[in-house]
């Protein structure tokens, strides 16, 4: 639509009536999260309608109206041009039917409590952003995690937004979740930032709360391996005593302290620094005497 009005098609010329319906396809149980520029997109497309053509009727059909920060003038200058508003509710969705070349959009108005209907010449559908098929190959690829709607997790809302648990590795834009131009080049900016400050170093220290492999328990038994995130164990074999004993080879340039190894390992046989069993069992303990 914003082509076909940059374009100055006739399809939108000579529309007398134009009707657009958000939210299609999300905010629903498939797709819950809200696509964040449909209603901004909307507001300007209307606005540029009306301004072309102050005769030409305009009808947005939404849940809700999300103008968020200074958008919110763009809401009023729109409502201001004549551009209609009309609220819909989840359970009671808009149809489109077509009848002699019309089409015809009818739908609830939960204000006035009573159905509607309106013909119009153009139907624009505010369709979900959703993330690319392959996303998942993308993120076992990188070793980076999936949120439950499969769009790129941070390794922090708060203190690391850009940043993944796998370090050297950012995110920005869609690939992170549905945003706008404006945010969307704001944390490329701080993507960007973030790449400096490892580039600008000769060497980057490793963190020090990572897995310790306990050599004289480990038997070999491989458990850890497989559920390990970031691929940092490796099952080795050497000549104990005249005998092969097998054991597990921690790589810390890999490992993240993340403690899956010691939740799945039975023998004891390793651990994160500073969270042996013993000690937490200890501050348990001394948690519930405090109690």
């Amino acid at each position: 639509m914003d082509e076909w009005i940059a374009e100055d098609r006739d399809e939108v010329k000579n529309a007398k009536s134009v009707v657009m319906i958000q939210c299609v396809g999300s905010r629903n149980e498939e797709r819950p999260y809200c696509s964040r520029v449909c209603c901004s997109q909307a507001i300007k497309n209307s606005i540029a309608l009306k301004e072309a053509n102050p005769q030409q009727d305009v009808y947005v059909l939404y849940r809700d109206v999300r103008a968020y920060g200074f958008l919110e003038q763009h809401y009023r200058r729109a409502r201001e041009l004549g551009v209609r508003f009309i609220r819909y509710e989840e359970d009671k969705k808009p149809e489109v039917s077509a009848a002699n070349g019309q089409l015809r959009v009818s739908s609830f108005d939960p204000m006035l409590n009573i159905p509607i209907s309106i013909d119009c010449d153009l139907l624009v559908l505010s369709a979900a952003i959703i993330p690319n098929e392959d996303v998942d190959d993308l993120g076992k690829l990188f070793k980076v995690p999936l949120n439950s709607d499969k769009f790129f997790l941070e390794a922090h809302m708060k203190l690391r937004p850009i940043d993944f648990a796998t370090d050297g590795v950012f995110m920005c834009g869609l690939a992170h979740c549905p945003k706008s131009v404006a945010e969307s080049i704001a944390q490329a900016d701080g993507a960007a930032a973030r790449s400096a400050t490892i580039l600008s170093k000769d060497q980057i220290e490793l963190e020090a709360t990572i897995s310790e492999v306990v050599d004289a328990n480990c038997d070999g038994c491989a458990y850890c391996i497989d559920p390990c995130p970031y691929n940092a164990l490796t099952l080795i074999e050497y000549m104990y005593k005249g005998s092969i004993k097998k054991t597990v080879q921690r790589d810390g340039a890999l490992c993240k302290g993340c403690g899956v190894c010691m939740a799945t390992c039975p023998k004891k046989g390793i651990f994160v620094r500073g969270f042996k069993l013993e000690q937490i069992s200890t501050m348990v303990e001394a948690a519930l005497m405090g109690e």
